[in-house]
């Protein structure tokens, strides 16, 4: 047999296992729910209403067939739908574009739909409560862990030299509002922590140049085309669904606007769930890529920084490409 029968063999073989992967009502499921995110063994089971050992034995079905990807996070194993179709994995990518089309008439849509709203709230309030208690020690914090200021040139540097308007997602007590100025006429910090805005009106409160919002960064009350520059440092390892945040940074984008982000590299200290509220262990570059990429981004440079503590630091910068913007309908 050619290798290229062999590869027509395997090639049908793959197509065959992903079928059969989707032939089940619980699978189906599966894939609505991690729709709307990754979701781990657990959250899964908790959305399910089922035995954790039969769910994890239809992920496991699931994943060996392409239909979903998997990747680590400490201890945890989180599961997610491909973010993009790649010759690897296009016919299982298809399936699932396939399935999502019909979400209207998919088995226990409405149920699973309400189970997944109320996990995702439940991770926002967690991070909300933590940050309303810090509120203004904010940045201090963040000091013991990564001094900012190892990375606050770097975002500068991403940023084009004037703009009209850039937003800072996630912006805290306003940390970066003062160097930001120096490369925008308007600056707008949003957040969805009250506590921390609180204190970021106290300290700008008479600076005109800078307005502060109060909202959910997966969907930013700002029209689409309307910012030079967004910013989104040391926030997305907070976020439920960064992609989903990354699609509304891209909406927001003018055509060939920049998005620059500066976050931890993927780690294991496990610690900083608990005493940070971080949702995610710092990120792979390759992930963050792949996100950007299905959000309709052009990666410019992407860096990896040592510090002084074992964390490391990655820096991206990246355009907003022509054409459409992608819009998670979830």
């Amino acid at each position: 047999m050619t290798t290229t029968e062999k590869t027509k063999v395997m090639q049908a073989k793959a197509i065959i296992n992903a079928l059969k992967s989707v032939s089940d009502e619980t699978r189906i499921r599966i894939i609505n729910i991690l729709s709307f995110g990754s979701f781990n063994v657990n959250e899964i089971t908790e959305v399910l209403g089922m035995g954790q050992s039969r769910i994890s034995r239809h992920l496991k079905i699931l994943h060996d067939a392409g239909i979903l990807q998997s990747h680590r996070e400490g201890t945890w194993v989180y599961y997610k739908l491909p973010e993009e179709s790649t010759s690897a994995n296009e016919f299982a990518f298809d399936i699932n574009q396939l399935i999502l089309s019909h979400k209207e008439d998919l088995p226990h849509r409405e149920t699973d739909q309400q189970k997944v709203a109320i996990l995702l709230k439940h991770r926002e309030d967690k991070s909300n409560r933590y940050f309303n208690k810090v509120g203004k020690n904010w940045d201090r914090i963040q000091e013991e862990v990564l001094n900012p200021e190892i990375y606050r040139n770097q975002i500068l540097s991403y940023l084009p030299a004037k703009s009209e308007t850039i937003l800072d997602l996630g912006c805290g007590p306003g940390g970066l509002f003062p160097y930001l100025l120096k490369k925008s006429k308007q600056v707008i910090g949003i957040d969805s922590s009250e506590k921390m805005l609180e204190e970021a009106r106290k300290t700008f409160s008479n600076q005109k140049r800078i307005k502060i919002v109060e909202a959910p960064l997966e969907n930013l009350p700002f029209k689409t085309n309307s910012a030079d520059a967004v910013v989104a440092s040391m926030v997305l390892h907070h976020i439920s669904n960064p992609p989903l945040v990354l699609q509304e940074a891209n909406r927001v984008l003018k055509t060939k606007g920049s998005l620059c982000i500066v976050d931890l590299k993927k780690h294991d200290k496990e610690f900083m769930r608990d005493t940070y509220a971080d949702l995610w262990l710092g990120f792979n570059p390759d992930l963050l890529t792949e996100w950007l990429r299905a959000a309709n981004f052009e990666i410019k440079e992407i860096i990896e920084q040592e510090t002084h503590s074992y964390f490391k630091i990655i820096a991206i910068k990246a355009t907003k490409k022509g054409g459409h913007h992608v819009r998670n309908n979830n």
